[in-house]
C-alpha cells in the first residue's frame, strides 16, 4: 500500500506493508500447526480413552433395548471387561431365577394334580374340577363318565409294566380330544384303568355321541394278540345339576359302570337323564339359527362383573359375552359357546364382544374392561386382519381393555400367535391370561409373550381353604409372577373368609361369584 502527501509543490509519497502481507504465512503455518497438535492429542485422548467408553456406549445400548424387551440377552465376544460381563452374568441369573420358579410352579401343579404316565389329572384334580363346577350359578349342569379300559390289567399280567405303560399313554391319546377349553371339560385317569371325562353344559344327545365314539375307537384299538377286542372299554355316564353332590355323582357313574359291564362287550350305561334345561335339548342345526340370528339381531350383550382389590378399590371390570333368549332370560357363553365354536361361529361372537367393549368404554371413562378372546379367534386369518384395523380405528380406547386368553389354549399354541399378541400390545392393550390351573400347564409361555396379569380358575380360588394343595399352588404361582411384575387375580370368591386367605397368600385382586 502507499499513502501520498502533497507538500507545496512537490509529493511525498510513504510505501508500506500491510498486516496481511506481513504476517499472513505466518498465521496461517501457527494455525496449521496448531490445528496438527489439536488432532494429535484428541487421537491420542481417545486412543487411551475409547476402550473404555466404548463399554459405557455398549452398556447404554443395552439398557435402552432392555427396557423395551426383559428377555434381551446380553453378548460380547471378549472375556476382558468385568464391568460388562458381571452385568451379564447377574441378568442370567436373573432369567435363571425367573425359569426355576416356573420349574418350581410346574413341578407343584405335576406333584399335586397330575398323573405323570399320561399327563391327564388325577383323581384329586378331577374332584376339585367337579366340586368347583357344582358350587358355581344354579344352571349348571353336565355329565361324568367313568371309562374302564380292563384290557390294561391283562396287558400287565402278560407283558409286564412296561409293556403296560405303553398301552396306557396310547390309549389316553384317544381321550385327548373330549379336552376343551371352551366347554371346561377335563379328563383325568383316576385309578389304574379307569378314566374319568367331565362335561359341563352337555345335554343328551352329546353324552350319547361322546360315549359311543369313545367305545368305537376302543374297539379298533391296537391289542397284543390273542385280547378280546370287544372287551376293550365300558362307559358308565351320569348326568347332573347344581342340587348334587360330588360324591353322588361319583356314585352313581360309578354303578352305571357295572350295569355297563354285566350287558357284555364293550357299552355304555347312563344311570340316568335328569332333567336339561330347554334350550339345551336343542341339536347344533337350529343352535347355528339361533347363533346367526343372535348375530343378526345384536342380541348378544356384555355382563360385568368388577374385579377390586383387598382395599375395595375397583381394578377393572371384567366382562363375559351373555346371549338374550327374551326380555327376562339369557344364555351364558358357557352353554353356547361350545356349540358356536362347533358350527364355527367363535370368531363373528368375538368380533361383537370386542365391539360391544368399545361402547361400553365410550359410555365410562374410567375404568380398563377385559374380555376373553377364544383360540378359535386368534387362528383365523379373517379375525387377524380385522383385528388389526380395529386396533387402528380404537387407538383411544385399546389402552383400557385386557384381550384374556385362556391358559390352556396359549399353552398349545404360544409360538403361533406371539406376534398377534406383540401387535395388541404395540397400540396399548394389556394381555391377561385366564383360568389358570384349570389344566396342569407349564409357565414357559411366559418366555415367550408378555402378560400383565394372571387370573386363576374358580377350582383354585375359590376351594383356596379346604384344599391345600391349592393353597401351595397359588403360593407358587404368586411367586413367579412378582419376579416378572404380573399381578394375580382370584375368581369365584364369595366369602370374606376367602379373601383374608388370598391376601395372607399377597394375591393382588379378586373377583367375586
Amino acid at each position: 500500500s502507499e499513502s501520498v502527501y502533497q507538500i507545496k509543490d512537490k509529493r511525498l509519497v510513504i510505501f508500506y506493508e500491510t498486516f496481511w502481507d506481513q504476517f499472513l504465512s505466518l498465521l496461517f503455518f501457527t494455525n496449521i500447526m496448531l490445528a496438527l497438535i489439536c488432532l494429535s492429542c484428541i487421537g491420542l485422548t481417545h486412543k487411551g480413552v475409547y476402550p473404555h467408553w466404548k463399554i459405557l456406549i455398549q452398556l447404554e445400548t443395552w439398557a435402552s433395548r432392555f427396557a423395551k424387551d426383559e428377555k434381551f440377552k446380553f453378548f460380547i465376544t471378549t472375556r476382558d471387561y468385568y464391568l460388562v460381563n458381571t452385568i451379564r452374568h447377574i441378568n442370567n441369573q436373573r432369567m435363571q431365577a425367573q425359569k426355576g420358579g416356573q420349574k418350581i410352579d410346574h413341578l407343584i401343579r405335576s406333584q399335586a394334580f397330575l398323573d405323570n404316565l399320561t399327563g391327564f389329572g388325577n383323581r384329586l384334580y378331577f374332584d376339585n374340577r367337579l366340586e368347583a363346577l357344582l358350587q358355581q350359578n344354579s344352571d349348571v349342569f353336565g355329565a361324568v363318565l367313568l371309562i374302564h379300559f380292563p384290557m390294561l390289567e391283562a396287558i400287565r399280567e402278560k407283558e409286564g409294566k412296561r409293556a403296560t405303560s405303553y398301552y396306557v399313554k396310547n390309549y389316553a391319546n384317544l381321550l385327548t380330544p373330549y379336552v376343551d377349553d371352551t366347554r371346561q371339560s377335563v379328563v383325568a385317569r383316576i385309578s389304574y384303568s379307569e378314566f374319568a371325562l367331565l362335561l359341563p353344559f352337555s345335554n343328551n344327545d352329546e353324552i350319547e355321541n361322546i360315549a359311543t365314539s369313545i367305545i368305537d375307537k376302543s374297539q379298533r384299538y391296537a391289542l397284543p394278540f390273542g385280547m378280546d377286542q370287544g372287551k376293550s372299554c365300558y362307559i358308565g355316564a351320569k348326568s347332573f345339576n347344581y342340587t348334587e353332590t360330588p360324591f353322588h355323582i361319583l356314585g352313581e357313574a360309578d354303578l352305571a359302570l357295572r350295569a355297563a359291564q354285566l350287558q357284555g362287550p364293550a357299552s355304555w350305561f347312563m344311570y340316568e337323564h335328569g332333567n336339561l334345561p330347554e334350550h339345551q335339548i336343542i341339536g347344533s342345526v337350529r343352535w347355528r339359527i339361533v347363533l346367526g340370528n343372535a348375530l343378526a339381531k345384536n342380541k348378544f350383550f356384555l355382563n360385568t362383573r368388577a374385579v377390586t382389590d383387598f382395599n375395595n378399590k375397583i381394578k377393572h371390570f371384567s366382562t363375559s359375552v351373555h346371549l338374550r333368549e327374551n326380555e327376562h332370560k339369557s344364555i351364558r357363553s358357557k352353554v353356547f359357546m361350545p356349540m358356536a365354536r362347533k358350527n364355527g361361529l367363535i370368531p363373528e361372537i368375538d368380533k361383537k364382544a370386542l365391539e360391544l367393549v368399545i361402547e361400553e368404554l365410550k359410555a365410562q371413562s374410567t375404568y380398563d374392561i377385559s374380555i376373553r378372546i377364544h383360540m378359535d379367534s386368534w387362528l383365523n386369518r379373517n379375525f387377524d386382519l380385522w383385528l388389526v384395523k380395529f386396533l387402528k380405528a380404537n387407538k383411544q380406547y385399546i389402552p383400557r381393555i385386557i384381550f384374556e386368553v385362556a391358559e390352556f389354549e396359549l399353552n398349545q399354541n404360544v409360538i403361533k400367535i406371539r406376534q398377534l399378541l406383540k401387535i395388541v400390545r404395540r397400540y396399548g392393550g394389556k394381555v391377561m391370561v385366564g383360568h389358570v390351573g384349570l389344566y396342569v400347564c407349564d409357565l414357559g409361555y411366559l418366555n415367550v409373550v408378555a402378560v400383565d396379569s394372571l387370573k386363576l380358575h374358580k377350582s383354585i380360588s375359590a376351594l383356596i381353604q379346604s384344599k391345600n394343595e391349592n393353597e401351595i399352588f397359588v403360593r407358587s404361582l404368586v411367586g413367579v409372577a412378582s419376579v416378572q411384575s404380573q399381578s394375580v387375580i382370584a375368581t369365584g370368591i364369595s366369602s370374606e373368609s376367602q379373601i383374608r386367605k388370598l391376601k395372607k397368600l399377597s394375591v393382588d385382586a379378586f373377583e367375586r361369584t
